[in-house]
């Protein structure tokens, strides 16, 4: 971009942001200050208030995910040999750091593969996204990134993509069917929703009326919206001849997402149904029965327990307040996506250093402290995911302030002492990445209940004012 001032967006160069190791310049409108520096460090989710141009910093840890996955995915081969192009979308793209951090922060390699594009309606969104293309190139020069203003719709259907990524105000319901529709033969797509309180159940009649589903508010109601917005994704792709496959699932803050394989396999989508099931909460011991014979629970069927999975054919009231669903039943993660998932490649990556990156240290105006800060977000990204890996498959996830009503317990266990106990127990355990202090395991109900039992903090012992040691009291 030439230096003339004609040649950049009004305001610029605005504030800078340093994500990951990718800058960004934004405009800011803001007369308060401070709004701008929480946003700049990160906290919480964006508003409109000082920026024309959408950026939300508490996507960070979403976008750095996206980076990663991307890196394995590309370097597994799943998207075709390493010598062939690959076609991938930031459909609703406002300020564009996503796809420039794609370009910006994959090794070169699998960067020089990449054919990006990245849309908007707003124009100054876009035109802000290019000139900061145009400024900040990827350092290693691989890769191409064009930009595209108009309805993200439209330009899905030009094209068969191989990486769909879609991340709107709201929920995604209106961008579905298009893009399943534009996915190529094999393809990848990331799934954001930000209108939690429908998926979640808090708003009965939007989770009824967008996902055509309910949800129980407790503890696992985000673990339920996860599987109802993937429930919605696989009847979705079933209408076009596809199937899905989860890779990645998360809650953060103030959105959910999923991340998961798409092909075209007539067979894949036939056997939909086999996936689709209900949730049921303090499940009786017949409906204990019915999961376990299905293969859908795997902690057995002693009573009581919390919660339990249930096939679609299991006859259901929809009025039974401890029912959630229709659901997605499968597994939420891939084992082999997790283990790669770890916080030395999201350093790698992903994270500015000092000793690399001081050119765009300095350029950015960061501290040593925000640098740190980058660093430890990075690893943050992703942290808990790799150990999950071993319970990938279970879909049993175990919130640690709920196991005093099914246990002798004075209060809740160490999530990390509950793991601990398990693992000794010979079962899989790791804690959960999850919003509730939580534990994913295979363990059967009554190992859980005695690992629960022995991973207790309990109070210490100290002697009262007769000497007596008030354990003994």
């Amino acid at each position: 971009m030439s230096e003339t001032d004609d040649d950049y967006p009004e305001g610029w160069p605005g504030e800078v942001v340093l994500e990951g190791r990718t800058r960004a310049n934004l405009p800011v409108t803001a007369t308060n200050r401070s709004a701008v520096e929480r946003e700049r460090h990160g906290r919480g989710p964006a508003s409109r208030e000082h920026r024309s141009v959408f950026h939300n910093p508490a996507m960070t840890a979403c976008r750095t995910r996206s980076v990663l996955l991307m890196a394995h995915v590309l370097k597994s081969g799943w998207l075709g040999p390493e010598d062939k192009p690959v076609r991938a979308i930031d459909a609703l793209c406002a300020s564009g750091i996503r796809a420039r951090r794609w370009l910006n922060e994959l090794p070169a390699e699998l960067a020089a593969r990449l054919e990006a594009h990245a849309c908007d309606m707003d124009g100054k969104a876009i035109e802000w996204a290019e000139a900061n293309h145009a400024e900040f190139p990827p350092e290693h020069g691989q890769g191409s990134l064009d930009f595209h203003c108009e309805d993200a719709r439209v330009l899905l259907a030009r094209s068969g993509w191989q990486w769909i990524d879609i991340d709107p105000f709201g929920a995604p319901t209106a961008f579905l069917d298009a893009a399943f529709q534009a996915s190529a033969r094999r393809a990848v797509m990331e799934i954001t929703a930000t209108d939690t309180a429908a998926l979640t159940g808090s708003s009965r009649s939007a989770c009824k009326r967008r996902y055509g589903a309910k949800i129980r508010c407790d503890g696992l109601a985000h673990d339920s919206g996860l599987r109802l917005l993937l429930a919605t994704c696989a009847k979705i792709a079933a209408m076009h001849d596809r199937s899905i496959e989860p890779m990645l699932s998360s809650w953060d803050s103030h959105h959910l997402r999923i991340s998961f394989r798409t092909r075209r396999s007539i067979v894949g989508a036939n056997a939909l149904s086999e996936k689709l099931g209900w949730r049921v909460a303090n499940p009786t011991a017949d409906e204990l029965t019915a999961a376990v014979l299905s293969g859908l629970h795997p902690n057995g069927d002693a009573h009581p327990q919390p919660y339990c999975l249930l096939p679609l054919t299991y006859p259901v009231s929809r009025d039974d307040e401890r029912i959630s669903g229709p659901l997605w039943v499968g597994p939420l993660y891939d084992a082999d996506v997790l283990q790669a998932l770890n916080e030395d490649l999201a350093a790698e990556l992903c994270a500015p250093t000092i000793e690399v990156d001081a050119a765009l240290i300095e350029a950015a105006g960061a501290s040593e402290r925000e640098v740190k800060l980058s660093q430890r977000a990075s690893k943050r990204a992703v942290r808990h995911l790799c150990e999950e890996a071993t319970v990938a498959t279970s879909p049993t996830v175990l919130i640690v302030d709920d196991l005093h009503q099914y246990a002798s317990l004075l209060g809740p266990p160490s999530p990390a002492r509950l793991v601990e106990k398990l693992r000794e127990a010979g079962c899989a355990a790791a804690i959960a990445r999850y919003g509730n202090p939580s534990v994913r395991t295979d363990a059967d109900w009554a190992t859980i209940v005695t690992a629960a039992e022995a991973a207790e903090s309990k109070p210490e012992s100290k002697p009262n004012s007769q000497g007596e040691s008030t354990a003994d009291v």
